[in-house]
């Protein structure tokens, strides 16, 4: 167990710095930074502009830049925001903590509804339910979160009167936006624990149960939702993922003020700093969310431990 810890430790450092380098290099060859607007203010003179790039250290050569901020930011410095002029540090900390609400319930929404609809399916097997689910699901995945989220501001905007409920942060719209949030998590859950819970009710511990004199409640809740965990924990800790990439249209269509719509914030302005503090903080989000989830599943099945033994050290 110490060793898949120590392992995943490394690897999410190695992860960091990938991502870090590949993006500080893409943006560098995008051209511009947050000063290049001013440029185009005839009330700012050139000279202002190049002394505010010496200031701020964006004159120095690539390589100088990113290893600068790469060591800033082994401190926990991920610099100044030039956009919104405030600590970069801050302002991703509260906007990731908005979306990872967001995304926590979408999460348990989808999940305490995919998870009711299999129980049923599963307690009374060859119904018409499991052609239903299978409709849900592909439905649900095919659902574009854009339309959904266009779909869900159209609702907001007839039943108010006015957008003025868009970016307001009210329950409302909280509630609004996690349900468009748990559309494709709702589809992926629901495939995965309907096909899980499928073939798990056809093994033979499941045939065992029964003839013990086990209930079908007990057979479902103690023996074939185990088998179908450590599957559904890999979709889950996938599920991250989507969550931080899917915010960035849910938030910037909705308003919700959170990782996405910051993220989008940051690209129009240049904002090289936040870019860079948005991208890393979310891909050790990322990281750190599927290694929790390994971690469960070795919890949930000690045999993982033999297989990862197996890699080598």
């Amino acid at each position: 167990m110490l060793n898949l810890v120590f392992r995943k430790i490394i690897q999410g450092v190695l992860v960091a710095f990938v991502v870090s380098a590949v993006t500080f290099s893409l943006l560098s060859a995008a051209g511009g930074d947050a000063l290049t607007n001013l440029r185009d203010n005839p009330q700012v003179s050139p000279e202002t502009v190049e002394r505010l790039r010496i200031v701020y250290g964006l004159d120095r050569p690539l390589t100088a830049r990113y290893f600068s901020w790469l060591s800033a930011s082994a401190k926990g410095d991920l610099g100044e925001s030039l956009y919104f002029k405030t600590p970069v540090a801050g302002l991703v900390f509260w906007r990731l903590l908005n979306t990872l609400v967001l995304g926590a319930a979408s999460i348990i929404g989808a999940f305490s509804l995919a998870a009711f609809l299999v129980f049923f399916s599963a307690r009374f097997p060859g119904s018409r339910l499991d052609g239903i689910l299978d409709i849900a699901a592909v439905a649900a995945a095919s659902l574009p979160r854009i339309v959904a989220a266009l779909f869900a501001l159209a609702i907001v905007v007839r039943s108010t009167g006015s957008a003025f409920e868009v970016g307001s942060g009210s329950w409302t719209m909280f509630f609004i936006s996690s349900l468009v949030m748990a559309i494709p998590l709702f589809a992926v859950l629901l495939a995965q624990m309907h096909s899980g819970i499928k073939g798990a009710m056809k093994e033979p511990f499941v045939q065992f149960a029964r003839a013990k004199g086990l209930s079908e409640n007990a057979i479902i809740f103690r023996h074939a939702s185990r088998a179908v965990l450590n599957p559904l924990l890999s979709v889950l800790g996938l599920s991250f993922g989507t969550i931080v990439s899917g915010s960035v249209i849910v938030e910037t269509v909705l308003g919700w003020p959170g990782i996405g719509s910051l993220t989008v914030a940051a690209v129009r302005g240049r904002d090289i700093s936040l870019v860079m503090g948005i991208v890393v903080v979310s891909s050790i989000f990322v990281w750190f969310g599927n290694g929790i989830a390994e971690l469960l599943q070795v919890l949930n099945d000690r045999r993982m431990l033999a297989v990862e033994s197996a890699w080598p050290n």
